[in-house]
């Protein structure tokens, strides 16, 4: 079974977002791509467009992820070097502890949120 592409939306005004952005893109085996979360246009208006510059989204063309789901996507995907992250994160406790600090760092972010976008 082919896994789909997963597209990454990212804050283009996030310093966090870009650099992590383009860390993981280095590592990148062609299975995500990356694109601004301005560019998340869709058909129909979902709420995680409308909630797009407060978490980081991706789309594998079925299936919406966000936040710590979109990172265990990301990991499952380029496997090398991070599948045994992926392993790791996801034992329950330390999902649950990992939903808890991204939670605690996107929260904190010091970007400017377009006012529009609120």
């Amino acid at each position: 079974m082919k896994t789909r592409k997963l597209t990454i939306f990212f804050d283009e005004g996030c310093g966090i977002c870009k650099k992590i952005s383009s860390f993981l893109n280095f590592f990148n085996n062609g299975s995500c791509e990356f694109k601004f979360a301005k560019d998340m246009n869709f058909d129909e208006e979902t709420d995680e467009m409308k909630l797009r510059y407060y978490d980081l989204y991706s789309y594998d063309g079925e299936n919406f992820f966000k936040g710590y789901d979109t990172y265990l996507e990301i990991f499952k995907r380029i496997k090398t070097p991070f599948h045994p992250l992926f392993l790791f994160m996801k034992i329950k406790i330390i999902r649950k502890i990992g939903q808890k600090i991204y939670r605690k760092i996107a929260d904190q972010r010091t970007c400017d949120i377009n006012e529009n976008e609120k």
